[in-house]
């Protein structure tokens, strides 16, 4: 009798004070951060499907074997850097002296990140150009209503004259004065955002 009531108190304080707070605790991340979290990506989804073009496959799959290929690249630079010390040949046999390790050592780091960098860079300009056509095509979508079919043509035109970036900051100043004019709020434009990439 006294082992039930003594096993019965224990099981009510290890619940009052170890599992009921448990329980809420992952009731909330359930209910409340994850759902947030959940809910957050589904906006970005939305707003993502309002820059009029679907997401590219080609895109992601680049920025996925750019990024193995960088790891691959880094991992190679870094063990050439750090870890690669070779053993001093016999001196009958010596295939190369001691600044020629050194050069092919650091050279080969050197052309290792070399690569990375241009990797990246390779993805950057890929990924800028994407957003900078989709945000436009949505702006044009955006004040097309708004405007004539010929004032639609001559942005279109401008847009594939664009030289520079003072190109595009002059038809930018155009496209937002049509969408003051019209009480417009044209959508964040995804390239100068840092919270889109």
């Amino acid at each position: 009798m006294k082992i039930g009531i003594i096993s019965s108190v224990v099981a009510t304080i290890l619940f009052i004070y170890l599992l009921d707070p448990l329980l809420r605790l992952i009731t909330f991340l359930l209910f409340n951060v994850f759902s947030s979290v959940a809910q957050a990506y589904t906006d970005r989804l939305f707003a993502q499907a309002a820059l009029l073009s679907g997401p590219d496959p080609s895109f992601a799959l680049l920025s996925f074997l750019a990024g193995i290929s960088s790891g691959i690249l880094s991992s190679f630079a870094f063990t050439l850097l750090f870890f690669w010390n070779r053993p001093e040949p016999p001196k009958k046999r010596q295939l190369l002296t001691r600044s020629q390790r050194w050069l092919l050592r650091w050279g080969g780091a050197a052309i290792s990140l070399l690569l990375v960098g241009a990797m990246i860079l390779m993805v950057f300009s890929t990924m800028f150009q994407l957003r900078i056509t989709t945000s436009f095509t949505q702006h044009l979508a955006t004040v097309a209503p708004y405007i004539t079919d010929q004032d639609a043509k001559v942005l279109k035109s401008r847009w594939t004259r664009m030289r520079s970036e003072s190109d595009f900051r002059a038809l930018y100043h155009d496209l937002n004065q049509i969408a003051e004019k019209n009480e417009l709020t044209l959508p964040e434009n995804k390239v100068y955002s840092f919270s889109s990439l």
